[in-house]
């Protein structure tokens, strides 16, 4: 029974038309470039490159943009001694296409995380989570864009 239940799970997936949200927007035909960025480096390095992995320099589809980005690490528990034990890291970013099609558009991100003692593993746990929230982003963004490009 437990070699035929994920069977039964991979056919019902495949037949009812399941498809990723975000699989398709890798070969969108859009052309997004970025004029001004503001706020954390780190952060908007992250963003920069995924934008530019995701344009086509081609497409007749083109997006000038600047962004705003605020990232926070908030302490949200410390233990008996004082020390911070968990955090919230927060990431706010304002979009601002500029043009025919001028818009602002707003996204924000939150995770929770337990403090890790090792400053080194911290540091790049916490490189990792924004670069996660650059991915994100930018797959939210250009949904948003294909969206508004459509009506």
């Amino acid at each position: 029974m437990k070699k035929i239940l994920p069977l039964i799970l991979l056919t019902l997936i495949y037949g009812c038309g399941f498809t990723s949200v975000y699989k398709e927007q890798k070969n969108q035909n859009i052309n997004i470039i970025v004029e001004k960025l503001n706020g954390d480096f780190e952060f908007n390095s992250f963003l920069n490159n995924e934008l530019k992995l995701i344009s086509n320099s081609a497409s007749k589809n083109i997006y000038n943009l600047s962004f705003i980005s605020k990232y926070n690490k908030e302490i949200i528990t410390k233990d008996a001694s004082g020390q911070a034990t968990d955090y919230e890291l927060t990431i706010n970013i304002k979009f601002e296409i500029i043009g025919d099609k001028a818009q602002n558009i707003n996204f924000s991100e939150s995770i929770q995380i337990e403090h890790n003692s090792e400053n080194f593993e911290q540091s790049n746990y916490e490189k990792e989570i924004k670069r996660n929230f650059a991915k994100s982003i930018t797959n939210k963004l250009v949904s948003k864009l294909i969206t508004s490009n459509d009506n």
